[in-house]
């Protein structure tokens, strides 16, 4: 299975259960109680699938590098960057004359072999400021979140209330269904920035 296509079965099962949520909300069958306590339940998913599916796609992009055989060297420099955090944090810490003996061995033992990449990090809330961030170590286009970014800070901030406990109510689904759109606006945008990166150098075949 390509990278692509475990992209896009990510993305079908988590359009299946917004679809099924939006159904549910919109049935003629529910009380307005009812349907306050889907809205809640529905914006909490709906972040759930914006973090889980930004996470998973970037986790999925840096298995492929790490599976092609190019080497760190030639990564862009945030993305090289990243593969090579761990280590340079690790150099910072030990005594001189080690330091000098890793750094005489690094384009060696670091540079010319294959990424080894970190976890990808969401910390708990995906902000717009970190998918941003993730994004540009990536050597992604973040415009799309720049675009968004004042309804993804409400997506982030509201699943926060509701997850706490609050007494957070959203009180439309039309509303709701605004942010709907971004999410999938979001998610669609990474799939195919990820398709077309992957075939430009250097990963391109």
């Amino acid at each position: 299975m390509s990278i692509l296509d475990d992209i896009s079965s990510d993305l079908d099962w988590r359009e299946s259960e917004i679809a099924s949520m939006r159904i549910v909300l919109t049935s003629p069958n529910i009380t307005p109680t009812q349907k306050s306590v889907l809205l809640r339940a529905a914006w909490a998913l709906l972040y759930a699938h914006y973090e889980g599916f930004c996470k998973n796609t970037l986790v999925s992009y840096y298995d492929f590098i790490s599976n092609s055989g190019v080497e760190t060297q030639s990564l862009p420099q945030s993305t090289r960057a990243f593969a090579l955090a761990e280590k340079l944090s690790e150099l910072r810490k030990i005594p001189n004359n080690e330091f000098l003996e890793e750094v005489s061995g690094f384009e060696v033992n670091y540079l010319t072999v294959t990424p080894k990449f970190p976890d990808v990090d969401t910390r708990s809330n995906l902000w717009p400021s970190v998918l941003i961030e993730l994004l540009e170590i990536a050597d992604l286009n973040s415009d799309k979140i720049e675009h968004h970014e004042l309804k993804l800070k409400t997506l982030v901030a509201r699943r926060n209330k509701i997850a706490h406990g609050e007494n957070n109510i959203i009180s439309e689904f039309e509303y709701y269904r605004e942010f709907e759109d971004v999410v999938y606006d979001v998610m669609y945008s990474l799939a195919f920035q990820v398709e077309e990166r992957l075939s430009q150098a250097p990963f391109a075949a």
